[in-house]
Protein backbone atom coordinates (compact mmCIF):
# COMPACT_ATOMS: atom_id res chain seq x y z
CA UNK A 1 0.00 0.00 0.00
CA UNK A 2 1.00 3.35 -0.74
CA UNK A 3 0.90 6.02 1.86
CA UNK A 4 0.61 9.89 1.81
CA UNK A 5 2.80 12.14 3.71
CA UNK A 6 0.56 14.59 6.29
CA UNK A 7 2.65 16.58 8.10
CA UNK A 8 1.66 17.40 12.00
CA UNK A 9 2.98 20.83 12.78
CA UNK A 10 0.44 23.46 14.26
CA UNK A 11 -2.04 21.16 14.69
CA UNK A 12 -2.11 17.16 14.62
CA UNK A 13 -3.60 17.38 10.82
CA UNK A 14 -2.78 13.51 10.14
CA UNK A 15 -4.28 12.83 13.54
CA UNK A 16 -7.62 14.85 12.85
CA UNK A 17 -7.82 12.81 9.30
CA UNK A 18 -7.67 9.17 10.59
CA UNK A 19 -10.23 10.44 13.59
CA UNK A 20 -12.84 11.78 10.95
CA UNK A 21 -12.18 15.75 11.77
CA UNK A 22 -10.34 16.96 9.10
CA UNK A 23 -12.22 16.02 6.05
CA UNK A 24 -10.06 17.77 3.25
CA UNK A 25 -6.44 17.72 3.15
CA UNK A 26 -4.89 21.12 0.88
CA UNK A 27 -2.05 21.07 -1.08
CA UNK A 28 -0.69 24.38 -3.26
CA UNK A 29 -0.92 21.67 -6.04
CA UNK A 30 -2.06 19.03 -7.50
CA UNK A 31 0.19 16.64 -6.18
CA UNK A 32 -2.25 13.59 -4.73
CA UNK A 33 -3.62 13.68 -8.64
CA UNK A 34 -2.24 10.08 -8.82
CA UNK A 35 -4.00 8.89 -5.74
CA UNK A 36 -7.59 10.41 -6.45
CA UNK A 37 -10.35 7.10 -5.85
CA UNK A 38 -7.96 4.85 -4.16
CA UNK A 39 -7.14 3.61 -0.55
CA UNK A 40 -4.19 5.15 0.61
CA UNK A 41 -2.43 5.19 4.23
CA UNK A 42 -2.27 8.62 5.86
CA UNK A 43 1.79 8.77 6.86
CA UNK A 44 2.21 11.37 10.21
CA UNK A 45 5.28 13.11 9.38
CA UNK A 46 6.61 15.92 11.02
CA UNK A 47 6.71 14.54 14.91
CA UNK A 48 9.14 11.81 15.63
CA UNK A 49 9.34 8.66 13.01
CA UNK A 50 6.88 8.98 10.20
CA UNK A 51 4.32 6.27 10.37
CA UNK A 52 1.15 4.75 9.03
CA UNK A 53 -1.35 5.55 10.99
CA UNK A 54 -4.53 5.09 9.51
CA UNK A 55 -6.39 5.50 5.53
CA UNK A 56 -8.65 6.93 3.27
CA UNK A 57 -10.16 7.49 -0.34
CA UNK A 58 -8.90 10.10 -1.66
CA UNK A 59 -11.45 12.18 -3.34
CA UNK A 60 -11.71 14.78 -6.57
CA UNK A 61 -9.68 17.66 -5.49
CA UNK A 62 -11.76 21.16 -4.94
CA UNK A 63 -10.07 24.19 -6.28
CA UNK A 64 -10.90 27.14 -3.83
CA UNK A 65 -9.21 30.37 -3.72
CA UNK A 66 -8.40 32.17 -0.89
CA UNK A 67 -12.07 33.71 -0.02
CA UNK A 68 -13.20 29.56 -0.33
CA UNK A 69 -10.16 28.37 1.68
CA UNK A 70 -11.41 30.87 4.86
CA UNK A 71 -14.97 29.33 4.63
CA UNK A 72 -14.08 25.90 4.43
CA UNK A 73 -11.78 25.98 7.51
CA UNK A 74 -13.57 23.80 9.58
CA UNK A 75 -12.98 21.07 6.89
CA UNK A 76 -9.27 21.55 6.59
CA UNK A 77 -8.58 23.00 9.74
CA UNK A 78 -5.43 25.14 8.41
CA UNK A 79 -5.62 28.72 10.28
CA UNK A 80 -3.90 32.11 9.52
CA UNK A 81 -0.04 31.77 10.73
CA UNK A 82 0.05 28.17 9.75
CA UNK A 83 2.49 27.70 7.27
CA UNK A 84 0.03 25.17 4.92
CA UNK A 85 -2.75 28.74 4.93
CA UNK A 86 -3.00 29.97 1.29
CA UNK A 87 -1.17 32.53 -0.39
CA UNK A 88 -2.14 36.22 -1.12
CA UNK A 89 -3.34 35.20 -4.52
CA UNK A 90 -3.21 31.83 -5.25
CA UNK A 91 -5.56 28.83 -5.03
CA UNK A 92 -5.32 25.05 -2.92
CA UNK A 93 -6.36 21.76 -3.68
CA UNK A 94 -8.33 20.44 -1.47
CA UNK A 95 -9.14 16.85 -1.32
CA UNK A 96 -11.84 14.99 0.57
CA UNK A 97 -10.50 12.24 2.67
CA UNK A 98 -13.23 9.65 2.27
CA UNK A 99 -14.21 6.88 4.99
CA UNK A 100 -11.06 7.61 6.83
CA UNK A 101 -10.06 5.04 9.69
CA UNK A 102 -7.19 4.60 12.37
CA UNK A 103 -4.73 1.68 12.60
CA UNK A 104 -5.40 -0.12 15.72
CA UNK A 105 -1.12 -0.63 15.13
CA UNK A 106 0.67 2.59 13.34
CA UNK A 107 2.77 0.91 10.63
CA UNK A 108 6.53 1.38 9.55
CA UNK A 109 6.77 3.83 6.25
CA UNK A 110 9.56 3.97 3.53
CA UNK A 111 11.10 7.15 2.85
CA UNK A 112 9.14 9.78 0.37
CA UNK A 113 8.31 13.53 0.12
CA UNK A 114 4.55 13.27 -1.04
CA UNK A 115 3.76 9.65 -1.02
CA UNK A 116 5.53 6.56 1.01
CA UNK A 117 5.57 2.55 0.86
CA UNK A 118 3.97 1.02 3.76
CA UNK A 119 5.49 -1.87 5.31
Amino acid sequence: MIGINVRNADIAYADAIVDGIKTLESRETNSLKPYIGKRVAIVRTGKGKAKAIGEATIGNPIVVDELEFRNKYKEHLVGEGSVFYIKNGQVKYLYPMLDAIRYAKEKDVGLGIVSRKVY
